[in-house]
């Protein structure tokens, strides 16, 4: 297979002090993401928060020049296991970063904790991987699909009503998140959504539509999930079946009506209710500071992907930095990974010990037209430092 080595800040490296650089060994992180696939255009946004992180960073850490090695994953099980395998037995990576679905990081966990070569996830919300299948080579710097999903069961059921329908991708991802929302929902009163099922690449929904339709009159709220290009199409399609007429809600997690899709989705995702970890109209100095870097690099607004991977690539850093360059103890590299404190984009995040899953805000938000015509997210409420419960993890 097709290997790319791409070490950033070549000449900020090249003026660290001789001996350092000639003493230390690069810093080898593989990069486990797609560039093709539905899930491509999210390989991409974790690839450019992650290089901006390296780039503030002057491409090394503790004197180690930074390389990062990159292929195609596919976001497919076999593709990603093979690649894990070759990462890890030929070139002797000290960091593996991926993978973006949840069925593939299920698919890799083994692996992964038998090499003892560390995980950091920058997207695949997996439940399992951070409860009983966790692993104390596995850390998760996103989220998981219980802990941005079950808030917006809560809010929905105490806001908008008793009466809901999910709509999920039928794929580990959606089933998980689907079950979240359905879970705080039903704790804070609401009935047992009914549920919806479009196989996962579905691009016509019509035929969830018109189920929606028939239960429509009895509905308060419609979440959903589809990930990539999907969700967009369902946002529209959904617009122009005039079921957002009335008093129904549509909401789901955040990412499905970001800034990632505003320009897919135009004013069809005005008034769209959401659940997240980040919107980039959060308004604090560390929040205009990153976007401000950001837009210079790359010409435009970050949305919640491109922080997944800025703050992965930042943990790593840090964790590195606090090491000394010094890998070879794995607990203490654990230990490390765990103790860090971001002052996060999207506030204070750290990792829980107990499960190596993220500890963070979340979000409920809603989208709104701005004064100057342009979209932008409004902040509903927060809930303070979600904490995955981690169920079955023992590590």
């Amino acid at each position: 297979m097709k290997q790319a080595a791409l070490a950033l800040g070549i000449a900020a490296a090249l003026t660290l002090p001789g001996t350092a650089s000639a003493q230390a060994k690069d810093l080898k992180i593989a990069m486990l993401l797609p560039t093709s696939g539905v899930f491509a255009l999210y390989g991409e946004a974790i690839m450019e928060g992650f290089n901006l992180a390296l780039e503030e960073a002057g491409g090394q850490v503790a004197g180690r020049k930074v390389v990062l090695l990159a292929e195609d994953n596919k976001e497919d099980p076999k593709t990603s296991l093979s690649l894990v395998r070759k990462y890890v037995k030929d070139d002797n990576v000290d960091f593996v970063v991926g993978p973006i679905a949840s069925h593939v990081v299920a698919a890799i966990r083994d692996d992964i904790h038998r090499s003892k070569t560390f995980l950091v996830v920058p997207n695949a919300g997996n439940n399992e991987v951070t409860g009983k299948a966790c692993s104390p080579y596995i850390i998760r710097a996103s989220f998981s699909n219980w802990q941005i999903n079950y808030p917006m069961g809560l809010y929905a059921a105490e806001t908008l009503g008793k009466s809901a329908l999910t709509v999920g991708s039928n794929y580990d991802a959606g089933r998980e998140m689907a079950g979240a929302f359905a879970q705080g929902f039903q704790e804070k009163g609401g009935k047992a959504p009914a549920e919806e099922w479009p196989a996962l690449g579905t691009s016509d929904f019509a035929p969830t539509i018109t189920n929606v339709r028939a239960k429509a009159t009895n509905l308060d709220t419609v979440w959903f999930f589809i990930p990539g290009t999907g969700g967009p199409r369902f946002v529209n399609q959904v617009q122009q079946s005039g079921l957002r007429t009335g008093k129904l809600k549509v909401s789901g997690p955040v990412f499905m009506a970001d800034e990632m899709f505003w320009g897919a989705m135009g004013d069809s995702a005005v008034g769209m209710l959401g659940s997240g970890h980040y919107v980039a109209s959060i308004d604090t100095a560390r929040n205009n500071a990153f976007q401000h870097a950001f837009r210079k690099k790359y010409n435009k607004v970050a949305h919640v992907i491109h922080v997944q991977g800025y703050d992965t690539a930042k943990l790593i850093l840090a964790t590195v930095g606090a090491m000394k360059g010094n890998l070879a103890d794995k607990p203490a590299v654990r230990k490390a990974l765990t103790s860090v404190q971001m002052d996060s984009p999207r506030g204070r995040v750290s990792i829980d010990a107990r499960t190596g899953n993220v500890v963070q805000n979340v979000y409920i938000t809603e989208v709104v037209k701005k004064a100057d015509g342009n979209l932008g997210h409004k902040v509903l409420k927060t809930y303070e430092q979600v904490r995955d419960p981690g169920q079955g993890c023992a590590l």
